[in-house]
């Protein structure tokens, strides 16, 4: 093994590209799939069971992580298991018998593999501190694995076709080999043989610290029409006309690239407080532009809307993650990203899901007719959130720091 190339930072940004890649082949377009497949009863359930099953081994990798166990050997290990039950996943798709079964294997490889986005994320914050280079540079690389993931599914015309589970299949596979050649990344806690901190329970003492509180609340009432996005975006711009569904969702991503590049930039010059909430907004005139579409069947003020899905993931979330990084301490720095994929990623989307879900069945029964109140109803969804955060967030006042 080359010991110039094994532990170079540049790794962190190819195993982004990777990581992002896999369910960049198959999730924008999943509902798509199922539909083709005659499996549309499913389709709430396919969003659902992930993060419901993922609730819990963030937390509990994550303490492996601060206490035990080297950050990139366990995310190795966790992505090369988990790409096994992906593919026996996508099998069972293909086969199209028993969709109890594609459920099983979703939920088993999305138990295994969820904690991978916060273990990477503090590798990559470990190694920023290091002065190797900024967030953006590493981070940008997972947004351009999710955009080359949907222009290889379109060009290749299988947006409602479940072959796009073996491509996933083998990029994570890949990225788990990958993952083998990160800087090494010691835990950064001592062990504890207390049973709360081995379960990664100790993480929620953190919620004592007010704006850290009001920042996981909110990101998980946010993350609740957030859900939308991703399952009934696809849907929509199937009924407004549009072919390449997997490439048009990839529209968001191109904004994201420009948001990262600039998030260090963008965070040494603005107070956090303003730029989570204009993010939040940023979500709000998504769902008002999609309205707008589906009530005159425009395909551009669609496109818009996906563009400023860009600008809100990464100004909330992305710059939320660095935020919480820079409020704990070095001993917490895992457990803290697993406790936002905790209630962004599990609780938000959950509930995200049976909420979207039932207005999605109540209101669009049409097609495109009944589309513009469900976008206007998510949009007001968002406008709440930004209220709340605007009152329960305090911040640092003006002159002591970016808060």
């Amino acid at each position: 093994m080359n010991k110039a190339l094994h532990g170079h930072p540049a790794w962190i940004g190819i195993v982004y590209f990777l990581v992002a890649a896999t369910p960049g082949f198959w999730f924008p377009v999943v509902s798509n799939i199922l539909k083709a497949q005659g499996w549309s009863h499913i389709i709430t359930w396919t969003f659902l069971v992930p993060p419901l099953v993922g609730m819990i081994s963030p937390l509990l990798f994550a303490a492996r992580a601060d206490q035990h166990i080297p950050a990139e050997k366990l995310l190795a290990g966790i992505l090369l298991v988990g790409s096994l039950f992906l593919y026996l996943a996508f099998h069972e798709l293909e086969r199209g018998l028993y969709p109890e079964r594609f459920l099983i294997f979703i939920a088993i490889t999305a138990l295994i593999t969820a904690p991978a986005w916060s273990l990477l994320t503090t590798i990559t914050f470990t190694w920023v501190d290091k002065g190797k280079g900024s967030f953006g540079i590493y981070r940008v690389w997972a947004t351009l694995g999710w955009m080359a993931a949907g222009w290889i599914v379109s060009s290749l015309a299988l947006d409602t076709s479940a072959s796009t589970g073996k491509l996933a299949v083998i990029t994570r596979i890949i990225a788990a080999a990958a993952c083998l050649m990160l800087p090494s990344t010691p835990p950064g806690g001592k062990a504890s043989k207390r049973w709360r901190d081995s379960l990664g329970l100790s993480a929620l003492k953190l919620m004592r610290e007010r704006d850290i509180a009001v920042f996981l609340i909110i990101s998980c009432l946010f993350s609740i029409p957030l859900a939308a996005f991703y399952m009934h975006t696809p849907p929509m711009l199937q009924e407004l006309g549009v072919k390449s569904v997997a490439a048009t969702l990839t529209i968001g991503q191109v904004t994201e690239v420009f948001a990262i590049l600039a998030i260090t930039t963008v965070m040494g010059k603005c107070r956090i407080k303003w730029l989570l909430l204009f993010a939040i907004l940023c979500g709000a005139a998504r769902y008002a532009l999609y309205a707008i579409a589906t009530r005159q069947g425009s395909v551009p003020m669609a496109i818009i809307g996906i563009a400023f899905h860009g600008l809100c993931w990464t100004f909330f979330y992305e710059a939320g993650r660095i935020f919480l990084d820079r409020k704990v301490s070095l001993a917490f720095r895992s457990q803290i990203q697993a406790l936002m994929g905790m209630f962004s990623g599990s609780l938000g989307s959950i509930a995200g899901t049976l909420v979207t879900g039932a207005l999605y069945n109540g209101m669009v029964v049409d097609g495109v007719p009944g589309w513009p109140a469900y976008w206007w109803l998510l949009t007001g969804m968002i406008i709440l959130c930004a209220i709340g955060f605007l009152l329960g967030y305090k911040g640092n006042p003006a002159g002591h720091g970016s808060g």
